[in-house]
């Protein structure tokens, strides 16, 4: 279902946030317990409150889905368009370090790891795995299509990072 502004024509879209954790060059990966991909590894997130700014949400979803805080600024890698419960939304994704600490899970999710971003993306929203969805299930395949998008969002906002601390380290070094 997709929603329109009064005009009939202008689409609306719900707004959420989702929080790259990096701790050791992996990010952190909640296990669903129920909703719209149960079972399903994805990182911290979800919808932005009435009243609050993305990057609020960006941080109350992610303490109150892991209990762990950003130890730094939050870092917007991207946007993604994301397709679930029966909504089109904007996802607003960041990236952030945060300090050592144990994950402590909400009733949202039933266990957490940690994942190199790349192995993730890979294993579980391959050109293989998409193409079979696509042809399967288009609901399934529109929602793993967005979660890839983001996934490679940040993927390139990483590579340009580290590409400029180089640049920043040889340039130091002269």
């Amino acid at each position: 279902m997709s929603l329109t502004a009064p005009d009939g024509r202008t689409p609306l879209f719900a707004l959420s946030a989702s929080v790259f954790v990096e701790r050791d060059g992996e990010i952190l990966l909640l296990k669903r317990a129920g909703g719209e991909m149960t079972g399903a590894w994805y990182i911290p997130g979800g919808a932005v409150d009435a009243g609050e700014t993305v990057e609020e949400a960006a941080r109350r979803e992610l303490f109150e889905e892991s209990g762990l805080a950003p130890d730094g600024p939050l870092t917007c890698v991207g946007v993604s368009h994301m397709h679930a419960y029966g909504l089109d939304s904007l996802q607003v994704l960041y990236a952030c370090d945060c300090a050592p600490g144990d994950v402590v899970l909400s009733h949202e999710h039933s266990a957490a790891r940690w994942m190199d971003a790349a192995t993730y993306r890979d294993r579980y929203f391959s050109d293989e795995i998409l193409a079979r969805f696509e042809s399967e299930d288009r609901r399934i395949w529109s929602m793993l299509s967005g979660i890839r998008s983001a996934i490679d969002a940040y993927l390139a906002w990483r590579s340009l990072r580290e590409g400029a601390l180089t640049a920043r380290a040889k340039l130091s070094a002269d």
